[in-house]
């Protein structure tokens, strides 16, 4: 069985404090799009759990083997799976890619192994993984809000005009951790994503991007998630 894991982008996104917890407290509006990854299983022997396409990724930093492990845990399910991704989100790009793949992990697992999980119960295993996660199991433009766990579908949000959509990924690996780590007050408000000003001054090239994006005549030009991908809209 193979399903698709698609790449987001942030419509808007606030940082609005500090947890006790050490995470950002955020509220974005958070939409896939049409770029994605494939993530495909099969049986495997025994209870081995094995994932493949994620060259150059460390096994207990990949969101999509976390996700296989976790579902099988809450589950109970002893049976094995071997999964491979063919990648196509690129990474360190604000795209989620690795939030994607978990949450199609998520999803395709519990429907491979007929388990039946609600999608609330799947949200709930995704926001043990990564912010983005529960979104991404929900689907569909939504309202994210806490740290991620927090999932809503975005009534009211006007309709994004998907056939004018630009995305473009500079030559630039973007830090998330760097770029809170950058993030300042002073941030906050100045644009639909408050983490673009930081991003900006760590990496230079995420600038150029959003300035090449404008030069090309798009209008509401940004940034996604933490960079580098910007996006805008087609006259």
């Amino acid at each position: 069985m193979t399903v698709e894991a698609h790449a987001k982008i942030n419509l808007t996104l606030e940082v609005l404090g500090t947890r006790p917890d050490g995470y950002h407290e955020l509220r974005s509006v958070v939409a896939p799009i049409p770029l994605h990854d494939d993530v495909a299983f099969s049986a495997a022997e025994g209870d081995s759990v094995s994932v493949e396409g994620c060259d150059g990724v460390p096994p207990e930093k990949n969101l999509a083997r976390r996700a296989a492990l976790l579902l099988r845990e809450a589950s109970g399910c002893r049976k094995g799976v071997r999964i491979a991704i063919a990648k196509r989100i690129p990474m360190g790009a604000g795209l989620g890619g690795g939030s994607a793949d978990a949450a199609a992990v998520l999803t395709g697992l519990d429907r491979f192994w007929n388990l039946g999980f609600p999608v609330e119960r799947l949200m709930a295993l995704g926001a043990e993984i990564g912010s983005d996660v529960p979104a991404l199991v929900h689907g569909g433009v939504v309202l994210m809000e806490g740290r991620g766990e927090k999932v809503s579908p975005c009534a009211g949000f006007p309709t994004p005009p998907w056939e004018k959509l630009v995305v473009y990924t500079p030559p630039v690996f973007s830090s998330t951790a760097r770029v809170y780590g950058e993030f300042r007050e002073t941030d906050r408000g100045a644009g639909k994503n408050d983490l673009q000003p930081a991003a900006c001054r760590l990496y230079p090239g995420i600038r150029d991007a959003l300035r090449k994006l404008e030069a090309e005549g798009c209008r509401d030009v940004m940034m996604s998630g933490s960079g580098s991908t910007v996006f805008g809209w087609r006259e």
